[in-house]
């Protein structure tokens, strides 16, 4: 007569599962970003680019416990905006980097995607000069469930664009307005590093799982000065 077995048994060995790939995979990204970091002397991805000032104003909805939705602010921000591979030439992602500051304070960091269901997960590469959605592609956690955010620019005619529309969704679920990002860039790039893992916004955390897939390569990265180089063209 065989023993009987828990059923929670096999969610947890898959849990586990799951988990180790992420390790896995995190590390071996860390090598990867690692070496490019080294090679290029300078960042990995995203290694040239502008930055600015912000201020994140929001219509606040149903609590959250997530500072910058749940507080009107004015909330002041820093901001650099880059293309991934750092080329001059030729189609790119296009990403932003958002140091919220005071009661908020934290990083976000949101990349080119689609808007749908599926594709807002999924990388976009843009034409030069050309700008579109970005998201944080992977949600980060709240104390009401997983979030997704995404900037929407405004506005035609500046590079980089010198406002966002804020939305906000859950996973699966529609876009909301919430708020309103301005910018005043310098025109220059600057040295600064954005951690949305370890120093996510206020009220939010990073999913362990996600945490082990990020965290290793973003360090690994760090371990090389981000020189800043003039952008051209």
């Amino acid at each position: 007569m065989q023993p009987a077995t828990s059923s929670s048994a096999h969610p947890r060995s898959t849990a586990g599962l799951v988990d180790l790939v992420a390790r896995v995979a995190g590390r071996a990204l860390a090598v990867a970003f690692g070496e490019a970091a080294r090679l290029r002397g300078t960042r990995a991805l995203h290694p040239v680019g502008f930055c600015g000032a912000g201020s994140l104003t929001v219509d606040p909805g149903r609590p959250s416990g997530v500072v910058m939705l749940d507080a009107p602010g004015p909330h002041p921000c820093l901001v650099r905006w880059s293309r991934a591979t750092g080329l001059h030439k030729g189609p790119d992602l296009e990403g932003l980097a958002v140091r919220l500051q005071g009661p908020a304070a934290g990083d976000v960091l949101v990349t080119s995607t689609g808007t749908g269901v599926l594709t807002r997960h999924v990388l976009t590469v843009r034409r030069r000069h050309h700008h579109g959605p970005l998201t944080t592609v992977l949600p980060l956690s709240t104390a009401r469930g997983p979030l997704l955010l995404r900037f929407d620019p405004l506005g035609s005619g500046d590079d980089p664009p010198a406002a966002y529309r804020l939305l906000v969704s859950a996973p699966g679920r529609p876009w909301h307005k919430r708020g309103r990002l301005d910018i005043t860039w310098t025109g220059s790039d600057c040295t600064r590093r954005h951690d949305p893992v370890g120093h996510s916004p206020a009220g939010t955390w990073t999913h362990p799982l996600w945490a082990g897939l990020r965290e290793p390569s973003y360090a690994a990265s760090r371990r090389v000065r981000a020189e800043p180089e003039e952008p051209r063209g």
